[in-house]
């Protein structure tokens, strides 16, 4: 029901809805219209997200109880394997790890569903142009997270090893800052590598599309606040749009919500797609912006 039959204004959900109904090509109708309002593509990135965050919680608290059975064991001796303080932790430290093994599963499940959904976004692999400094850019940014993994990995063994072996010289400070060098590399090794294979699978992408001008392009952020998701629509000169969604990444679009004018190329294909904006908040160069189609390309006539 429109504004016009009803006179009263449409929520942002409704109007989200509307959209997707009027927008989507012909036969995907029934898969782009949830009851919700939302794209599939969307409720199936929400959620992998709050599973990557529940797998994250499991694996810092199995490290937590962990460390603190390990202390017990090496403060008390044997005696303290039956004591409260034991069972208790032993009983976290398992239930955070089946959290964090159950979520990470449940979330590469949602992944690979995502992928599933988009399977073109028609862009043109003859019409594309070469911007060479760009698309090496995207295997900088690869490489360089790559780095950050394994140095991240790195630390987590030194750290641990050494706190093994020093537990019982370190004072309160040094056991604090190893343990917390720990607890840093446990979110920064997934969160790196699973940024190098990302920005990969684009460059490998863009490579095969080259990037496209954009004719206008917007920003808008959904209901989940700045740290949230945006949705960019891309129109292209011959009419045809396309609605993209940011992924996970430090390299964010929110801060160009409602900016007018924006110049910006677009490639890559379903899953694996970028966002060339002119600069960044604070960078005055190109600006990458990982991000998933939520659909086909769309054109005027269909």
């Amino acid at each position: 029901m429109t504004e016009e039959r009803t006179g009263r204004p449409m929520t942002r959900r409704q109007r989200r809805a509307a959209h997707l109904r009027h927008s989507a090509p012909p036969g995907h109708e029934a898969a782009s219209s949830p009851a919700d309002g939302r794209h599939p593509v969307e409720i199936s990135m929400w959620r992998r997200h709050q599973l990557i965050c529940a797998a994250a919680a499991g694996a810092l608290g199995f490290l937590v109880f962990g460390v603190m059975l390990w202390v017990g064991m090496n403060e008390y001796g044997r005696s303290w394997a039956g004591s409260t303080e034991f069972v208790i932790d032993l009983t976290a430290s398992s239930a955070s790890a089946i959290l964090g093994v159950v979520a990470g599963v449940a979330a590469a499940r949602q992944g690979r569903r995502i992928r599933r959904f988009a399977k073109t976004t028609w862009l043109s692999r003859t019409d594309g142009v070469a911007i060479e400094a760009a698309t090496r850019r995207l295997r900088v940014l690869s490489r360089n997270a790559g780095r950050f993994a394994a140095f991240w990995a790195v630390t987590f063994l030194v750290a641990g090893t050494s706190v093994g072996i020093g537990a019982g010289v370190f004072n309160g400070f040094q056991a604090a800052v190893h343990f917390l060098a720990m607890v840093v590399a446990v979110f920064a090794v997934p969160m790196n590598a699973a940024a190098a294979r990302g920005w990969a699978k684009r460059h490998r992408a863009v490579l095969e599309t080259g990037w496209h001008p954009a004719k206008w392009v917007t920003v808008r952020r959904e209901e989940d606040g700045f740290l949230g998701p945006a949705v960019i629509t891309v129109g292209f000169e011959d009419g045809s749009t396309i609605e993209l969604r940011t992924v996970e990444s430090t390299y964010r679009a929110q801060h160009k919500e409602g900016q007018r004018l924006l110049e910006a190329w677009v490639g890559g294909t379903a899953s694996s797609m970028v966002v060339l904006f002119e600069h960044g908040r604070w960078r005055r160069d190109a600006y990458p912006v990982p991000v998933i189609a939520l659909g086909a390309r769309v054109h005027s006539h269909d």
